[in-house]
């Protein structure tokens, strides 16, 4: 039987039974239960097969030269099925009816049932940050947007997975998700002379923590480096950024915990109901303004592959002539931070750990140890937490060292409210499905609207912005950053070819030339 669903916008209005034809332009349909399958090479060409039918193509869309052409081995091997429709116009198999789960995704196969057979007998419990992987991304700024992946679809499989105990259950598009273990609370230490080496750096550190698996070029990540949307992380950056072109010297500690490694399969993902049904809503004619609101609603890419885990930086802002007058090098300073992080408030013993007699580093970490002292050598302390509950960041983002008690809180915190340390993405065109029937129309459409989407917000049309952006001193190095690119040549071999010039500024005074390439290649549209 094919189960559809009436719905008013108060309440269930009435639940009726439409009888399935018993045939459709000649393929009978038999109603058959998928778990009778006799041999296990039925299996091997059923499951997949059916799972992708039902994902990709709706009831009504049903015919045998359809089913003939996109899913021949359904009809080699003569297996049928019957399929529940959503409200959605998701098909789903009928076996997944009165499971207990929202397999259609508006939970219409869970009504009207008599009872209720679940998938799992026993309680389970979604992966750590699952709700978040399946959100789109807006690389331009960092900033999870609407969901675009079903992670909370099942297919109705219920195998366990165990982690310290917790039975977790293994949704449909994952394809891995293990506990990793690597980290530690020791810090790395670097030390800057100058605003531009520790700005230089962040940048690539940030940059490191995102890769991008595309078969198209876009505009290159170098040129959103501090684009992150973290509000804390954010307004440190526009603080950091007063010290520019001032005499300050910078002292950087990070540690990072890994806690989870997680990666979607590599195709037939099921995705969530309404991004889909906005990939069907959308123009075959081109229009920007169409494709760019998609952009706009649920980002550019989507996670491919994760780190999860939590991230601590912990840096110093120290006053260059002040520091020199007390008779600190900056490796001195760097090594009594880095002994004082490993005791935290505990100053006494900092003496033996880095190898100074007296008070060597009495003085500084006496200032780093109490927030009310009045600094002289210490200009500011800037703190930067990612993953974690509310109460260890808090504890962690006071501006005084950090004891190894309160490291040791905030990384079991971390475990269960992980953060993203590293991922992979990919732009969002790569979910369109295969099976539809315009896929390779929606997707041409969906890049050329990525490029113009890109190159419409691309830093690169803003003026030039001399002296790091702010009035300095005359002799200051100038970093170079990118002009636009230019357009694209005409298409060669089925690639294409763009450049770009280092002269929006370019360096000056010893300023640090542009990251990233200056020609890239791409296929043609």
């Amino acid at each position: 039987m094919l189960f559809r669903v009436i719905i008013s916008p108060q309440n269930i209005q009435k639940v009726r039974l439409d009888p399935v034809p018993d045939s459709v332009d000649g393929l009978k349909l038999e109603p058959k239960s998928w778990l009778q399958l006799k041999d296990p090479f039925d299996h091997q060409y059923g499951d997949e097969d059916f799972h992708d039918f039902c994902n990709l193509t709706r009831v009504a869309d049903l015919s045998k030269d359809k089913i003939s052409k996109e899913f021949p081995r359904l009809v080699s091997k003569d297996l049928s099925k019957s399929f529940f429709e959503g409200l959605d116009g998701r098909c789903v198999l009928e076996s997944l009816r009165c499971n207990g789960d929202d397999d259609c995704g508006d939970g219409s196969d869970e009504l009207g049932c008599n009872k209720v057979y679940k998938a799992c007998n026993q309680p389970t419990e979604e992966y750590y940050g699952i709700e978040n992987l399946a959100k789109g991304i807006n690389i331009l700024n960092g900033k999870l947007e609407a969901v675009v992946l079903d992670n909370r679809y099942y297919a109705g499989g219920c195998l366990p997975h165990f982690i310290q105990d917790v039975r977790f259950r293994k949704p449909y598009n994952i394809q891995q998700y293990t506990i990793e273990t690597k980290g530690s609370y020791d810090f790395t230490m670097e030390a800057f002379e100058s605003y531009s080496e520790y700005s230089m750096s962040e940048s690539k550190a940030t940059l490191s923590k995102t890769s991008v698996s595309i078969g198209f070029a876009v505009p290159n990540v170098f040129e959103f480096s501090f684009n992150y949307n973290d509000h804390k992380y954010k307004k440190s950056v526009k603080k950091m950024r007063n010290f520019s072109g001032t005499k300050r010297k910078f002292i950087r500690a990070h540690s990072e915990l890994e806690v989870a490694r997680y990666a979607l399969k590599t195709s037939n993902l099921m995705l969530h109901p309404e991004f889909l049904s906005r990939l069907h809503a959308l123009p075959l004619e081109y229009t920007y303004g169409e494709y760019r609101q998609l952009y706009s609603d649920y980002g550019t890419h989507f996670i491919k592959e994760a780190t999860l885990g939590g991230d601590f930086e912990y840096t110093v802002v120290l006053n260059d002539e002040r520091l020199e007058k007390a008779g600190y090098t900056l490796e001195e300073t760097k090594n009594c931070v880095q002994a004082g992080l490993k005791v935290g408030a505990q100053i006494k013993k900092v003496y033996v750990a880095v190898g100074f007699s007296g008070g060597s580093c009495e003085g500084l970490l006496n200032e780093l140890g109490d927030s009310t002292k009045e600094r002289e050598m210490v200009e500011d302390v800037y703190i930067v937490v990612r993953g974690g509950d509310s109460e260890t960041v808090s504890r962690l983002a006071a501006k005084q060292l950090p004891t190894p008690d309160i490291m040791q809180l905030w990384g079991d915190a971390v475990f269960y409210n992980p953060d993203f340390i590293h991922k992979k993405i990919e732009p969002l065109y790569e979910l369109v499905p295969s099976q539809h029937s315009n896929a390779n129309i929606l997707k041409k459409n969906l890049r050329r609207a990525l490029s113009e989407y890109l190159k419409e917000i691309s830093s690169c049309r803003c003026s030039p912005c001399l002296n790091n952006g702010m009035a300095v001193l005359k002799a200051l190095a100038v970093d170079g950053s990118w002009a636009c690119w230019s357009s694209w040549s005409t298409c060669s071999g089925k690639t294409q070819q763009r450049t770009r010039q280092c002269n929006n500024p370019a360096p000056q005074n010893g300023g640090a030339a542009c990251l990233g390439p200056q020609e890239e290649s791409a296929d043609c549209l």
